[in-house]
């Protein structure tokens, strides 16, 4: 009898056990499923809201933007984005293969829906859900869908499923030990006891007694209180479980944050860019347009000033007639110089005699005499490998910034040093500083700090082409009051054993 008990409760725990571990491994994979599927369509959202901010199509742009897409949401397997035109239809389908990203441009019919779909589909890789929204490319229908792998529930599901199975399997071993102890403690020692009853009275000891016991209970309460026990340790560890995956989730949150700020300054510098490439055609119409008169001009003017006897007035005037020439002249080559594609020849540079000659060509006499010069070369350089011209125009237009920086006079102090594996070519002023909302637009095309009829907004943004030219950048440091040091590093290219360093006034 008492191993029938112990079989029936034993099949009844099993049972029992068995269904909960599959239906909460069920409720578990239908939970990531939906999770998935939610993902999957509020980032289906946010790019079809993206595309349809633009104003026209771009296949390229659209192709690019859905293979970063794939590449940074985990789980995503495949984006296509379907565009309904007169004739044929185009679609742009991009998947993740071995090798990285698949692009596949085909015309069709496509199917654009005209509210968002989601549907769970079987592939012989597994299951996926395709999500579709409607949206317009520029004047045109089209329909974004997205494929998400469910790979990541089917793997929760087995493990929450051999989880559940092992701690059901675990229970029912304790249970069952307990049951057949109980059991023993309430049934089996009883009725022995009382079988040795009855010997006794059977052999004519009619004073025999069954004494039986009460601590079974007790024993229960303790087997009970020792499972609530291994409970609240499973109930500890998935809470741990728990802020780990808080804490990882918040880490996550926080490089997508920096992600979404290098974002920011990306699409600000492609701005930038744009901005030079729509003065290509400005600068060829500027100097078709004015650079032949004003050279006529500035050749007759040349004519006039040989001439005898001219009265001093009259040579005044025409050296003024000829400066403003030579200022419109600059104008447009630094617009032409703004969109020409820089080729650096590089060569041996003596970077003490080019610090040298960009000083000589920034500095009049009149700013000598306000400003107080230094420079400091650090003689380990050697000799260096790079365009000398190119690094001649950045240093000089570094150089007259910094003098129009100190109409009060100053400090103006040039060096060049080797920092971090790189050459440090760096301009220092004691000038009025930079804010840190203007030192953010520098850069840009056409944005100038100095007053109106100063300056074209155009020196900082070339110096900055020049220095990617040459594979480097530029670094500003400024606050307000306390001056500015702009500073271009290149990569270091030795052309002599280095010597040591060296401090002049200029």
């Amino acid at each position: 009898m008492r191993a029938k008990l112990i079989a029936l409760f034993a099949f009844i725990l099993i049972v029992t056990t068995g269904i909960s571990a599959f239906v909460g491994a069920r409720f578990a994979e239908r939970a990531v499923e939906n999770e998935i599927r939610q993902r999957a369509m509020e980032t289906n959202r946010t790019l079809a809201l993206e595309l349809s901010h633009s104003s026209t199509f771009d296949a390229r742009a659209a192709t690019e933007r859905l293979a970063t897409l794939l590449r940074s949401h985990r789980g995503l397997t495949a984006a296509e984005l379907a565009v309904e035109r007169p004739g044929p239809d185009l679609i742009i389908r991009v998947s993740l293969g071995p090798a990285g990203s698949v692009v596949e441009t085909r015309e069709g019919t496509a199917d654009v829906p005209r509210k968002p779909q989601a549907r769970l589909a079987e592939t012989p890789d597994g299951r996926l859900w395709i999500v579709t929204t409607p949206l317009r490319v520029g004047r045109s229908h089209a329909g974004l869908t997205l494929e998400a792998s469910l790979e990541e529930a089917d793997r929760l599901a087995q493990t929450e499923s051999q989880v559940f199975a092992g701690v059901a399997a675990a229970g029912a071993l304790v249970l069952i030990a307990a049951a057949q102890l109980l059991i023993g403690r309430l049934i089996g020692r009883p009725i022995g006891r009382l079988a040795e009853a009855m010997a006794e009275v059977e052999s004519g000891r009619l004073d025999a007694s069954a004494e039986l016991g009460g601590d079974e209970f007790d024993r229960l309460a303790r087997g009970f209180n020792g499972m609530l026990e291994r409970i609240r340790g499973f109930n500890q560890e998935l809470t741990e479980r728990i802020e780990q995956a808080t804490t990882d989730l918040a880490k996550k949150n926080r490089d997508l944050a920096e992600l979404n700020d290098l974002l920011v300054a990306a699409r600000r510098d492609l701005t930038a860019k744009e901005r030079l490439a729509a003065l290509g055609q400005l600068a060829g119409t500027l100097a078709h347009e004015l650079g032949n008169p004003l050279n006529s001009i500035s050749g007759h003017v040349q004519l006039l000033e040989r001439r005898g006897g001219l009265p001093e007035d009259v040579q005044q005037d025409l050296a003024t007639v000829e400066a403003e020439v030579a200022r419109m002249t600059g104008v447009i080559r630094r617009f032409l110089d703004s969109t020409r594609g820089l080729r650096p020849a590089p060569e041996p540079v003596d970077v003490a005699g080019l610090l040298a000659e960009a000083l000589d060509m920034s500095l009049s006499a009149e700013a000598r005499s306000r400003l107080r010069v230094t420079r400091e070369v650090s003689r380990d350089l050697g000799g260096v490998v790079t365009d000398p011209g190119l690094v001649r125009h950045v240093v000089t237009n570094l150089v007259a910034n910094a003098v129009d920086a100190m109409p009060q006079g100053g400090e103006l102090h040039l060096f060049a040093r080797i920092e971090g594996g790189e050459l440090a070519l760096g301009v220092r002023d004691t000038g009025a500083g930079i804010a840190p909302e203007e030192r953010r637009r520098i850069f840009e095309p056409f944005y100038t700090t100095k007053p109106r009829g100063k300056g074209t907004g155009l020196g900082l943004a070339i110096c900055r082409e020049i220095a990617r030219a040459l594979r480097g950048r530029i670094d500003v440091e400024s606050s307000p009051g306390q001056g500015s040091t702009f500073t271009l590093f290149l990569p270091l290219v030795r052309e002599r054993p280095a010597a040591a360093s060296d401090m002049r006034t200029a």
